[in-house]
């Protein structure tokens, strides 16, 4: 059918705006509510949303978000008066006994320099990331990665979630990236987006290219579909709502 590939992209973008207009709700970091909680509160609490974002590197995300929770718990409060009391040598003590990441010394001095990084750049309220003079999506992203450890990956992501999660209104939304994993490259390649051989990159420009005042719009919508659905193997096409257009089901 000579209209598979535009009706593809009209149903993709109209779910994915869809999603992107339900109300807030509260987004699961971890399986601990408390922690979920406070990462969820990035009005009150914004550090630990950003803390979060920075830790999760090469570890389950379960447990890398999880550790700003912990963190706050052996500090005895949330408040990010507490986490600036900390030093340098007691971050990573506390890293390497409560074994928080598989790279305890690493990243403790990330979450330490992100620490100082917001005391020191954003006036100790992390939420000046995203509130700071009204930025763009550009912006936010190159903030985010100017944090230790932080590369274009993490700070598309992080923006991605407060746009899409969180409801922050951004000057645009236009730098924000499809975030490629397994599960995007798979349906991006299987409805026919881009090239069976297409790398990550190309993924990325094509997501630009069909939409590009927000390409990241694309992404929880389309990780959903591979993680739900169309897997690897058995792929349960009939729940899918491209099915009928699907060029895997016509082949």
């Amino acid at each position: 059918m000579p209209d598979t590939h535009d009706d593809i992209l009209r149903l993709l973008i109209e779910r994915g705006i869809d999603l992107h207009k339900k109300p807030r709700e509260l987004v699961t970091f971890t399986l601990n509510p408390d922690a979920d909680t406070l990462l969820n509160s990035i009005e009150a609490y914004p550090h630990f949303f950003v803390l979060g974002c920075i830790m999760d590197r090469q570890i389950k995300a379960e447990r890398a978000w999880l550790i700003p929770y912990k963190m706050s718990q052996r500090l005895g409060g949330g408040q990010f008066s507490e986490f600036s009391k900390l030093d340098l040598p007691e971050t990573i003590r506390i890293f390497n006994e409560e074994s928080l990441h598989r790279m305890p010394t690493l990243m403790a001095k990330c979450f330490y320099d992100a620490v100082q990084r917001i005391h020191s750049e954003y006036s100790d309220n992390a939420s000046n990331i995203w509130k700071q003079g009204n930025p763009t999506s550009g912006e936010v992203i190159q903030r985010f990665k100017h944090f230790n450890g932080v590369g274009q990956k993490i700070s598309t992501m992080a923006t991605n979630i407060l746009v899409r999660e969180f409801k922050v209104q951004l000057a645009d939304n236009s730098a924000i990236d499809i975030s490629v994993d397994v599960q995007i490259d798979r349906v991006f390649k299987r409805l026919g987006l881009v090239p069976k051989e297409a790398s990550k990159n190309d993924i990325i420009t094509a997501a630009r290219k069909y939409y590009p005042s927000y390409p990241g719009l694309f992404d929880s919508l389309c990780w959903e579909i591979g993680q739900g659905w169309c897997r690897p193997e058995r792929p349960e096409c009939g729940k899918c709502f491209l099915e009928r257009y699907c060029p895997k089901m016509a082949g």
